[in-house]
């Protein structure tokens, strides 16, 4: 970047009534503010992209045979999947009773943990969710 460069954005400020410019690339970080132009020493850090949310393991909150799915049900489900909280993403089934596992929160469905039909004892882990940010 050229002195002739800063020299036509000071005076484009002055034309149209801009108080204040900035402009940054990798290698500058240049700020325009009443008629002078400043070259600023460090280059300014984009803020951090969040670090992912570690996998939460929804666990069975009672004792049965793992379906991941309704038997009535025509497909299996794919993962990963959007899942909202209280959403039914499978079932326990004792005996002729089926019983719902839901999501304890908003996210996203990765992983299911036990295979289809395994006997399911409380707090066996079945599925990795990893929670929405808010």
């Amino acid at each position: 970047m050229n002195s002739a460069w800063i020299e036509t954005v000071l005076e484009l400020m002055r034309r149209h009534g801009i108080a204040e410019f900035e402009y940054q690339d990798d290698t500058r970080h240049v700020v325009a503010s009443g008629g002078e132009a400043f070259e600023v020493g460090e280059r300014v850090q984009e803020p951090a992209a969040p670090a992912p949310r570690r996998a939460e393991t929804v666990t069975a909150p009672h004792i049965g045979f793992f379906l991941p799915e309704h038997p009535s049900s025509p497909k299996n489900a794919a993962l990963p999947r959007l899942v909202r909280r209280g959403e039914i993403i499978g079932y326990l089934k004792a005996g002729d009773l089926l019983r719902p596992v839901v999501a304890p929160s908003d996210g996203v469905l990765s992983r299911q943990l036990a295979p289809k039909g395994a006997l399911a004892g409380y707090g066996m882990p079945l599925f990795d969710l990893h929670a929405a940010a808010l």
